[in-house]
Parts: structure tokens; sequence; C-alpha cells
């Protein structure tokens, strides 16, 4: 009666798991309609001192940096045509017209300021209409510093329009924005025509995040199903472990629409994340359930066996996961620590649904067919006994390999460099990336370059003329150091008066004499939209905006460092501060203090993981002897970045805290095997044999399971994402490796002349 009661009692518990469990997918299934995709460029920025707030400050004061759009028309015969340059003003006036567009400037439209006469007059830069001015316009226009690598090209095989869009503008706005635009430059027949901003850089992004997080999705799990397929030859071993993992994702989606969350850039990668984590646990259970039942156990007596052999070290392994990912709670963006929280929530789900729902699916559903785990005789089993013995005979072959593998990376990690360049993300073959690097090499760029002037001296106004003075310096050697376009400042304003006024590309700056009269036509129209983005209302502060190319941030840095030091040196430094400022240099900080954080998350994960083995076996040496095969892929790893040149960034920085909390997983199972077998009295060379048997298939499947995983990431346009599921990739395998060859020597090493672990 009391076993009728107990199998009554089982019973009900499985049948209230799969019902709550199918009442829960059906409500976040439900809700998973609703998740939306984004990527705001901003949540990248970082918030680690005050830079962020002179940001803020910069853009209310002036305008926003990277609220514009270039567009390059090519005419390959040459752009003093009169056809061309009719089409270029009639395009230019057209998108004038487009809501959210502020201002569009072109070279048909740019008018210069003559103020020789008795009053100010405007002039035509270039004359479209009067084709026999063309040499002359030509002339001027490539005897003028300012206007080359601006709104022309050295080669003048094209030219370009400058479009000001609002500011702040909505993802819808945006969208639409892009798409009037892109639908306008169709209607004109031009030799070719490149065009960036961030309203096409946000709609490229999504459009990839949302093909490409379909596409993890798909490639993973049909990866995840062949190794299933091969490891357990039956469609009961890959409906079953698959039903756990794809309701982990469901669930943890669900989550995130329910708190109002979207899928960016990083959150793409969560279901493969879930996919590969969650399935090593489900692959221990599952493959400890039918190695059992091939034995002959009672089906009553598995599931607390389980619990004992399995249930614990997967429990370890849940911990030292979650540690790697919430270890990048350490960073200051917030879509890098909401990807380390919800892939943590979604493997903790995976855990609880491989040790709730996969009993009851076990208890229901158990195949008539056994399935079978591994082969106890033949191949497999002479394979991995010979590798065994082969491994203790060359134990000092093996240290000594391991020691030179680890000079060798410490080599490539001295060559490692931390970089940044704005769209290297994006891989070449994206049209946008090509545009990019065609503004890159023919014009002076597009990375915006703002630097903010402040007064020291309140009493003084940028209008001054020493204050002018110091800023041309400051601009004169900009346009030298970093060879910017779209070079504004108040000084330049000024300079270009001054020489369209005297006809004379020669002339330097003017004398106090001639500035008093371009100062007073300046400040009489201050309000004025042009001269207000460059000078505040009070007179008190002012900025230098400029275009360069995206040279990656280690040059931008040099070429910083070396405007700091002309400013300290060759500037009245009593009278001005300068601060850099804008959305690229935030975006570079944010690099710096990503490789910063996600380091000390790295050795957090390392503390807490060597703190909680100790607890486990109160052994400092078992403590080694854990984190040694562990902390070694990341080595080897860093070297290999080295040696073939990756650099260190936001997205490779991620690799090592969460590879580390996976690499850990193989190690936690191989020594809790042994410690179980040596816990039986077993020997300890047959307690090793045994642990090898046990942990060897469930740990390749899990490997291949992973690598799988991490490999799909690899067919990302994103370079960030590709080389992160490229490192882990070889992190997991050395890994593997390490625990296979290294683990067991350095077990051996310090417990060989013992029984029992401590």
């Amino acid at each position: 009666m009391l076993n009728l009661q107990i199998i009554k009692n089982q019973k009900s518990y499985h049948l209230i798991v799969i019902i709550a469990v199918i009442l829960i997918s059906v409500f976040f299934s439900f809700r998973i309609q609703f998740l939306s995709f984004n990527y705001d460029f901003e949540e990248f920025f970082p918030n680690e001192d005050n830079e962020l707030e002179l940001y803020n400050n910069f853009r209310k004061t002036f305008e926003y940096d990277n609220e514009f759009v270039i567009i390059a028309v090519e005419n390959k015969a040459g752009i003093f045509n009169n056809h061309f340059l009719t089409k270029i003003d009639a395009l230019t006036k057209e998108l004038s017209q487009i809501n959210h567009i502020q201002k569009v400037t072109s070279p048909t439209n740019i008018k210069t300021i003559d103020l020789s006469g008795i009053i100010p007059i405007q002039k035509q830069l270039l004359h479209f209409n009067d084709s026999s001015l063309y040499k002359e316009d030509s002339s001027a226009i490539y005897q003028s510093p300012y206007l080359i690598g601006s709104f022309f090209p050295i080669n003048a095989k094209s030219l370009s329009l400058f479009i000001k869009t609002d500011d702040e503008l909505t993802k819808k706005a945006s969208d639409s924005l892009a798409n009037q635009i892109e639908g306008t430059l169709k209607h004109y027949k031009f030799d070719d025509i490149h065009y960036v901003g961030r309203i096409f850089a946000q709609k490229t992004y999504l459009t990839n995040l949302q093909q490409e997080f379909a596409l993890f999705m798909s490639v993973s799990l049909f990866l995840v199903v062949i190794f299933l397929w091969f490891s357990f030859k039956r469609i009961y071993g890959i409906i079953v472990p698959m039903t756990i993992v794809i309701i982990s994702v469901l669930w943890t989606l669900g989550i995130m629409n329910f708190l109002g969350k979207s899928i960016n850039i990083m959150t793409t990668m969560l279901p493969t994340m879930i996919f590969v984590a969650g399935m090593s646990d489900v692959v221990h259970y599952f493959s400890k359930y039918f190695d059992e039942v091939s034995k002959g156990t009672e089906k009553s007596k598995i599931y607390s066996l389980i619990i004992k052999e399995v249930g614990f070290p997967t429990f370890l392994t849940l911990i030292t996961t979650v540690v790697g990912f919430l270890s990048l709670l350490f960073s200051s963006i917030k879509p890098i620590r909401e990807f380390g929280i919800y892939t943590s929530l979604g493997i903790v789900i995976a855990f609880i649904l491989s040790y709730s729902l996969l009993p009851a699916l076990l208890y229901f559903f158990t195949p008539k067919k056994q399935i079978l785990i591994k082969e106890s005789t033949g191949r497999t089993y002479k394979y991995m006994q010979s590798n065994l013995f082969w491994i203790f005979r060359r134990q000092k072959t093996i240290f000594i390999i391991s020691i030179l593998f680890l000079i060798i990376s410490v080599i490539g990690i001295s060559k490692i460099k931390v970089n940044n360049v704005l769209l290297e993300d994006l891989s070449e073959k994206v049209e946008i990336k090509q545009d990019f690097i065609f503004f890159d090499k023919y014009y002076s760029g597009v990375r915006p370059l703002e630097i903010q002037v402040n007064l020291k001296d309140s009493t003084k106004s940028i209008w001054d003329y020493e204050v002018m003075v110091e800023l041309n310096k400051v601009n004169d050697f900009i346009k030298k150091e970093y060879h910017a376009g779209f070079l504004i400042s108040a000084a330049s304003m000024v300079k270009t008066i001054y020489i369209n006024s005297y006809q004379d590309t020669k002339l330097n700056f003017p004398d106090s004499e001639d500035y008093k009269i371009i100062s007073k036509q300046l400040i009489s129209n201050k309000k004025n939209k042009e001269i207000s983005r460059i000078v505040s209302s009070d007179g008190l502060s002012s900025r230098i905006s400029g275009k360069i190319q995206d040279m990656g941030s280690i040059k931008v840095n040099e070429h910083n460092n070396n405007l700091i030091a002309f400013i300290k040196k060759n500037t009245n430094n009593n009278l001005l501060e300068f601060k850099l400022t804008g959305a690229a240099q935030l975006v570079d900080r944010n690099n710096e203090y990503m490789v910063s954080n996600m380091a000390q998350g790295f050795l957090c994960s390392i503390l807490i993981i060597a703190l909680l083995t100790f607890f486990l076996h109160r052994s400092w040496r078992m403590v080694i002897v854990f984190l040694i095969p562990n902390v070694f892929p990341l080595i080897i790893i860093a070297g290999i970045m080295g040696f073939a040149g990756i650099e260190l960034k936001s997205g490779t920085s991620l690799v090592f805290s969460i590879a580390f909390g996976i690499a850990t997983d193989d190690t936690i199972h191989f020594i809790s095997r042994l410690k179980i077998e040596l816990g039986y009295g077993k020997s300890l060379i047959y307690a090793f044999k045994r642990t090898y048997f046990e942990t060897g298939k469930p740990i390749i499947l899990t490997t291949f399971i992973l690598i799988g995983g991490f490999m799909s990431l690899m067919l990302s346009d994103f370079n960030s994402t590709f080389y992160f599921g490229f490192l882990v990739c070889i992190t997991v395998i050395i890994a593997v490796i390490s625990d296979i060859f290294l683990l067991p020597v350095l077990l051996f090493l310090i417990y060989g002349k013992k029984k029992k672990l401590n």
C-alpha cells in the first residue's frame, strides 16, 4: 500500500508540473508576439564619469552631433557638368521639402559673404547655371581647403550634400525619413550614390538584428538536433531535451517582454546562450537516467541517484555559469548588463525545468525501446582506457607542452591592442559599411569630432578678438592634424568671410581692424541658426566641429593627445578651456571602460569560483587544481587574439568571463564524479577509469553542442558577434582538451598518495 501511495503521489506531482508548465508557456507565448527589436545607439554610451553629462549639456547648448545625413553623388565624367549640377540642385530642393529635415547644404546652394563693399553681399559659390564660369569656380573651390574633403573630393568625381535632421527622432520617424530619402534618391539616375547617417545605420542594425535573431535560433536548433541524434539515435532523445531548452527560451523572452524589454544587438545571442548552456544540464540528466535504466536500476531509485551523482554537480555548474554571465553587471553599459541578467535568468529556468519538467516527461513518456547512452565495450572503451594510461605515463610531457603553450601565449598577449572603429561591427559586405569606407577614402570621413570651448573669464566673450585668434590657432592645427572636413567654428566663419571679401584664398586671419567689421556683422545675426549652433547665446562657450576619418580609437587618441599638447603649449590657458566631447568620443571611452570593467568582472568570477571550490573541498590545493585547466584556455585564447590581430574591444572583452563560467562545467563534473567514485571505496586508478567513462560521453556531447551553438554566431554580419562566437568556440575546445589531458595529471599529482579527496 505504501509503494502504491508513493507512485500515486509521484504521478500527481509530475502531472501538476506538466500542467503548470503548459499554462505558463501559453501565457508567455502570448506575450512574445509583442516582443520588439531596438537599437538605441546612445544606450552604449558610458556613464563612468562626467563625460556623459558634459555631452548632454553640449547638446542642449548647441545641437546633436550625430543627427545628420551625408550623401555623396558620383559623376565619373567629372562634376563640373551642367546636366549633373542641375540635377544636384533639383535633388537639394526636393530633399529640403521632406519632413524632419531642417536644412540641406550642397555645392549648388552654398553662399559666401563679401564684406568688402558698402553693404554685405551674398555670392553663390558654384554658378551651376552658367557653365562659362565653371573654370573660375573650380579654381576657387580647389584653392579653398575648407571645401576639399567636405563638399568636394580631391578627384572631382563626386560631390556631397550635408543634411541636418531634427534632433531626437523616434525610431518610427527615423525609419520614415530614411525611406523618404532613399525613395527620393531613386528618382535620380546618378552614376552611384553613397549615404551615411544615424538613421541609416540604425535601420541597417535593426534589420540585421531581426534576421540574425531568427538565424541564430534556427541554426542552433538544427545543430543541437544533429548532435542529439548522433548521441542518442532516437527521435525521443531529440524531442525531450529540445522541449526543455525551447520552453526555457520562450519563458525568458516572455519575461523580457513582460518587463518592457526589447531585443538589441546583445540579446540577439540570448536564445543561443540558453540553448547551449541549458542543454548541458539536460544532457547530463538524460544520460544518467538511461545509463541507470540500462543497468536495470529501479525507476523509483533513479531520481534520488541522479540528484546525488548528477544534480549537485549540475547545480555547481549552474552557479559558475551564472557567475560568468552576471560578471557583466560590472559594465556601466545598460544593454550588456541586461544581456548578463536575462541570459542568467534563462539558464536558471533551464536548470529548474531539467529537474522538474524533465522527470515528469520521463515518467509519463519513457520510450519502450531503450536509449543507449554509451558503449561499455568496443573501440570507445579501448580508446578511452589507452588514452587515460597514456596520460599517466606522459605527465611530464603534458606539463612541458602546457608550459610552452603558456609562454607562447604570453608573447601573443603582449601584442593585443585595445581599439575601436565606429562601424567595424558591421561586415564589409553591408552596404552602409561600404559607403562609410567611400567617405573615408575620397572625403575627410564622417566620424564626428567635437570640441567644446569655454571661457574661463566670464567678463569676456567668444567674439573678442583675442579669443578668435586662439580659436584660429586650434582650427588650423585640427585641419592639419586630423585632415578634418566640414570644419566649423566661430573662427572658421570669420576666416571664410575674410577670404571671400578679398577673393584671396592665401589670406590668413584678419587683423583687429578688419575683424571689427566682420564681428559686427556676426554679432548682429547671432540668433541666426548657423551662428547659434556654433556660439552659445551668452557668448561664453563655443564649439569646434568637424568630420574625420574613422581611423580607430588608437590613432584618434594619438591625434587627441597631440591636440591637447598643442593647446597647452600654444594657446592662452588662462583664457580658454577645451574639452573633447561628442558621440564618437563617448563610444571610444565606452570601449576603454568595457575592457576595464570586463577585467574586473573576470577577476571577480575567478574569486567567487575559487571561494566556492575551497568551501566544497576545504583545500587551497584543490582550488589551484580547479582553476589551472580553466584559466589555461583563456590565456591561450588571449595569445591567439594577439597573434591574429584580433583587437580587444567591447565585444571581444565579453568572452573571458562568459567562457570561463561555461568552461568550468566539465571540470566540475569530472571532479565531482571522481569524488563519488572514491567515496565508494575504489582505488584512485579505478576511480579515474570510472570517472573517465562515466563523464566522458556527456562532456564530449555538451562540448559539441556548445561549439555548434556558438558556431551559429559566426554567421553574423556583426563582427563583435562573429568574434564572440569564434573565440568562445576555440575556448571551449581548448577547455575540453585541458580537462581530458591536464586535469587528470593535476589531480593525480596532488592526490596520488591518497585514497580520497579532502
